[in-house]
């Protein structure tokens, strides 16, 4: 993985990403919680090929801004381009779109974790 290396995905707005369907605010328009999974996703994505056998990341930081509305039924374009890789961690630099009107940014921080060991600890709290 290179830093400035970046990936685009598109995603539909459904009615359950409303905030108003999962209790973070009374509108019926694209949810802050959501814009920021589907930043996630898209940062997960972009890096998870580039891992070994057994290996994922993990959400370890989120520092986003919620700009604009996006209605439901709107397809939202998700933008995250690798900035930084230290170690295990790697920081994205994220970006949603409606049309052409930029919705969400930030940054957003993943770390590479050996999937057994890190659910090893899970069940063991």
């Amino acid at each position: 993985m290179q830093v400035g290396e970046s990936l685009e995905k598109s995603f539909k707005v459904l009615p359950e990403h409303a905030a108003s369907s999962i209790s973070s605010g009374a509108v019926y328009v694209l949810s802050t919680p959501c814009m920021i999974g589907f930043m996630e996703d898209v940062s997960f994505t972009l890096v998870q090929k580039y891992l070994k056998d057994g290996q994922t990341t993990v959400g370890y930081h989120v520092d986003v801004k919620h700009l604009a509305p996006a209605p439901i039924g709107s397809e939202v374009r998700v933008r995250s381009t690798i900035v930084e890789v230290n170690g295990r961690k790697i920081r994205f630099k994220v970006e949603a779109y409606y049309k052409d009107i930029k919705i969400g940014e930030g940054f957003h921080e993943r770390v590479i974790v050996d999937e057994k060991e890190f659910m090893g600890r899970v069940t063991q709290t």
